[in-house]
């Protein structure tokens, strides 16, 4: 299987942000924040939804390239760390779109017209165009980009929990529709849990919730001084008309900051002088002024001190790191899906994200046995899906793999070797003194001077019928140790291929090569 949270000492947890420019305090707040504390203690994958900003700015795209890299600053200069956490962008790992296609074969329309915030956002943003399928379908990119690193856990607000949900449901959609074909039975995609992020109330300048489209935010990076003047000019939502009335901080957007960041003295104290009208409201901003900008101070003095290319160097490096992880669950799909694989996948298929090979047939070939296993069974002479299922499970495992014989759909007794050793007079297989009716040997014509680079053109497959190898096999099965393995060498001279069992003479088998009906 790909390498998943479970294998890590700590567990995976995946969220992203669409960039719409700058980030403010409801953003920070909301997500960033919680963000920055979970990557002491998960596995933490955090990336930049730019194909997401397309879903309903698809019209004017202008300024999604500068918004990406506003965010992924903000992001730094908050306490994003690239040692402690994948920074990535999401158009920079295609495995994200490829696997929402894929995604988008199996899921029924209905749930995705079901999303809460579909009919929500089409009601609220009357003025753009949304009916297109990215915009309906964007909670199923959201699943691809989800699902593709296998977390556990995926931080969001209460409002996004219905797209957990989703997301859940299209994996054990695809696992159970897709179940018969896993290597290993086990499910691809694990579904994962909402991980709650706490969402204090944060009100923008007039009052109302923080927004852009309001334009009463404050900026998480904007000077600080900046932000006090927002402050000290803040609505206080009818409370006090005259310093002398009392008034009610828990109903006061200025009440609302010193909660998120005041200290304990300072919000007893304002709650306390609101109440009892000992302190004015001018006094009562002062005092939140001073506590949101020593919170921001650093974070402002970190955006400072940013370039532009060093937040494009950690971006490059995250959709690195992230698309191996994303390859191996991909293909592991794809595979599922009865995809084939192009000839780069064939060769570059990490060796992590495959089941895994006996030690010493995974020794002998290097990375060129992925290669070879996968080639193999990926060719269309091979038809017996039967054997092809046997053949995942016999590379799989090691017990398996030297101690069952393969039944095709024709319940033919078949024996699958890769090569365990190379010998200078040719290709070795250990055999085990047990009956079968064909031999299936597979290897890398290492003699070719494109097996590193294309070994996929460069393997070889013998499907040997009983009647070859029967006398010389039952001969040598006399003069081995019981549980002995019996030493069978290939060898090829020229344009021709020859067998030896044991001590046999050689017995030329090359019209054997890709000829797959005896398992038939």
């Amino acid at each position: 299987m790909p390498e998943t949270a479970t294998a890590s000492s700590r567990p995976r947890v995946l969220s992203g942000m669409r960039p719409t420019g700058k980030l403010h305090l409801g953003n920070y707040m909301g997500a960033l924040a919680n963000w920055v504390k979970l990557q002491d203690a998960y596995e933490c994958y955090f990336f930049i939804a730019d194909w997401h900003a397309l879903t309903t700015d698809y019209a004017d795209p202008s300024r999604v390239k500068l918004n990406t890299v506003e965010v992924a600053l903000d992001w730094l200069a908050a306490g994003l760390d690239p040692e402690r956490a994948t920074i990535f962008i999401q158009s920079h790992v295609p495995q994200h779109a490829e696997l929402h296609l894929l995604f988008s074969m199996i899921t029924p329309l209905g749930w995705l017209e079901r999303v809460p915030t579909y009919k929500e956002q089409q009601e609220n943003l009357t003025g753009k165009d949304l009916s297109t399928y990215g915009f309906l379908g964007y909670p199923l990119l959201q699943a691809a980009d989800i699902l593709l690193y296998q977390p556990q856990f995926v931080p969001v607000g209460q409002d996004q929990v219905a797209h957990v949900e989703l997301t859940r449901e299209v994996a054990r959609r695809f696992n159970s529709m897709y179940r018969s074909q896993m290597l290993d039975r086990r499910p691809i995609f694990p579904e994962p849990d909402a991980l709650l992020t706490p969402s204090p109330k944060l009100p923008g300048t007039d009052g109302r919730k923080m927004s852009k489209s309001y334009g009463n935010t404050i900026g998480l990076t904007e000077d600080p001084r900046s932000a006090a003047q927002k402050i000290e000019a803040m609505s206080t939502n009818g409370q006090r008309p005259r310093q002398t009335d009392t008034g009610d901080p828990d109903l006061c957007p200025v009440g609302d900051l010193h909660k998120v960041f005041s200290s304990p003295e300072v919000i007893a104290e304002t709650q306390s002088a609101c109440r009892t009208a000992s302190i004015g409201c001018r006094e009562c901003k002062a005092m939140a002024a001073k506590s949101v900008a020593d919170h921001l101070h650093p974070i402002y003095e970190r955006r400072q001190s940013l370039r532009e290319d060093d937040a494009w160097q950690i971006l490059y490096a995250g959709a690195d790191k992230a698309a191996k992880v994303a390859q191996q669950t991909l293909l592991l799909a794809k595979d599922v899906a009865g995809l084939s694989r192009t000839r780069q996948e064939m060769g570059a298929f990490p060796q992590s994200a495959a089941p895994a090979l006996p030690r010493n047939f995974a020794e002998a070939m290097g990375s060129s046995a992925i290669s070879l296993r996968n080639c193999w069974l990926s060719k269309p002479e091979v038809r017996d899906l039967a054997l092809k299922e046997a053949a995942r499970e016999t590379f799989a495992t090691e017990e398996r793999f030297l101690e069952e014989p393969l039944l095709t759909a024709s319940k033919k007794r078949v024996l699958l070797r890769g090569a365990d050793t190379f010998d200078p007079e040719g290709t070795r297989f250990e055999i085990p003194a047990k009956s079968y009716e064909v031999w299936a040997l597979i290897f890398v014509d290492t003699t070719s001077s494109e097996w590193q680079t294309s070994p996929d053109e460069c393997t070889r497959g013998f499907i040997i019928p009983q009647k070859y190898f029967a006398q010389a096999f039952a001969a040598a099965k006399k003069s081995v140790k019981k549980n002995e393995t019996i030493p069978v060498v290939l060898r090829r001279d020229g344009e021709r291929f020859l067998l030896t069992i044991h001590e046999s003479e050689p017995v030329e088998i090359t019209e054997l090569e890709s000829n797959y009906d005896p398992l038939r």
